[in-house]
């Protein structure tokens, strides 16, 4: 390993071991522990956890049961689909949307374990390692320290340290790595790939030809999508309170959204894979395209994937006809019954929030309608 990671990268093998016995002393670990193995003795399952070695084995032994087991508590089903647009031989960079902050990339890893296929490395913001604990988990589950925040120089700096490892992480060591569309969670619903991050993945090689570059890192866009959305009430009260001007996030709020998306209900879960953008690229690279545009035309081409590739629920649908006051979804896509379950989920979860009802309605039906708004896009 390039010493000039060491400050951002996952654990390897040698550092298994001690990271297990401190996770398995915090306390928190024990509340872990009982909601997965509700009929296992305790001990007995920390006993095993004490003979994992590897990375590999810890996703293996631990990581993979604990989000099937979640996905089994809180969802109606977990369904996926594009696996064959990929080699398990290559390496891939996966540019997702982001809805949930930790389940996202754990989904997709069980997946790729379950389908042969290696398990990635995955972008883990700064700003949520909040304690050793959390750091040990994350970087046992192949996660990379991805900075955030500081003033512009030290933006650039990061920029072109993340720039760096992605690229070695995948020609070099030959690892893919999930990494999301946006800074942060899309908290409105409407998934948007920022160009910046595009310009990022090949500033590191900016000197040399750009669309081969991008070529070299095999982008592939996959879409999660939750029947109910993980955090949706959180998400309303932090847009509702942002246009206010009085949202200030509290010290604990991340780890907060990290349990309570775990543990809320989500209903169908689907998540597609979409086709490597290589010969989108390739194709770039034939035209007259001016190098500033590039980055411009391949997030519009992530979003596209993303956006068609949405697995749409009649909740989606509904959301759009009330936002819209009109019918065009009503008897096709939804009943009159699930119209008045979903009223009713959106008012139970709006209770618990001591503000404008009116507006704050408007901020979660759109959560759950601007996937119809982006896929009607596309509709020919």
């Amino acid at each position: 390993m390039n010493n000039k990671f060491d400050i951002i990268r996952p654990y390897i093998d040698g550092e298994i071991k001690p990271a297990i016995e401190r996770t398995i002393a915090n306390p928190l670990f024990k509340h872990v522990i009982h909601y997965l193995y509700e009929n296992r003795n305790y001990e007995d399952v920390i006993a095993e956890l004490k003979n994992i070695n590897s990375v590999d084995m810890f996703q293996e032994v631990f990581s993979d049961y604990a989000v099937k087991k979640t996905v089994e508590k809180t969802s109606s089903g977990l369904t996926y689909g594009g696996l064959e647009n990929l080699d398990n031989s290559k390496s891939y960079l996966f540019v997702a949307n982001h809805r949930d902050i930790v389940l996202d990339s754990a989904i997709m890893q069980i997946i790729l374990l379950g389908n042969k296929h290696k398990t990635s490395e995955i972008t883990f913001g700064s700003n949520l390692m909040s304690s050793q604990f959390i750091i040990d988990l994350g970087k046992m589950n192949k996660m990379f320290t991805f900075y955030r925040g500081g003033n512009k120089l030290e933006q650039y700096n990061n920029a072109l340290l993340h720039s760096g490892y992605i690229n070695h992480t995948i020609k070099e060591k030959k690892e893919s790595v999930w990494i999301a569309q946006r800074d942060g969670r899309t908290k409105d619903g409407n998934d948007k790939t920022q160009i910046s991050l595009i310009k990022m993945f090949y500033m590191h090689h900016y000197d040399k030809d750009i669309c081969k570059t991008l070529e070299s890192l095999n982008i592939v866009p996959v879409c999660i999508s939750y029947e109910y959305e993980p955090c949706d009430i959180f998400k309303v009260k932090e847009l509702y309170l942002s246009e206010k001007g009085k949202y200030e996030k509290s010290a604990q709020e991340d780890f907060e959204s990290v349990m309570y998306g775990i543990k809320s209900f989500k209903g169908k879960i689907h998540m597609q894979f979409g086709t490597a953008l290589n010969n989108f690229i390739n194709q770039l690279s034939s035209t007259s395209v001016n190098k500033n545009d590039i980055a411009d035309l391949i997030a519009k081409e992530i979003d596209k994937q993303i956006h068609i590739n949405y697995k749409l629920n009649p909740v989606n649908y509904i959301a759009y006809d009330l936002i819209n006051d009109s019918n065009k979804f009503k008897d096709k896509q939804y009943s009159d019954i699930q119209l008045n379950d979903f009223i009713k989920y959106a008012d139970d979860k709006l209770n618990f929030i001591d503000e404008d009802k009116t507006k704050l309605r408007d901020y979660f039906y759109k959560i759950y309608s601007n996937p119809v708004v982006n896929f009607l896009k596309y509709k020919v």
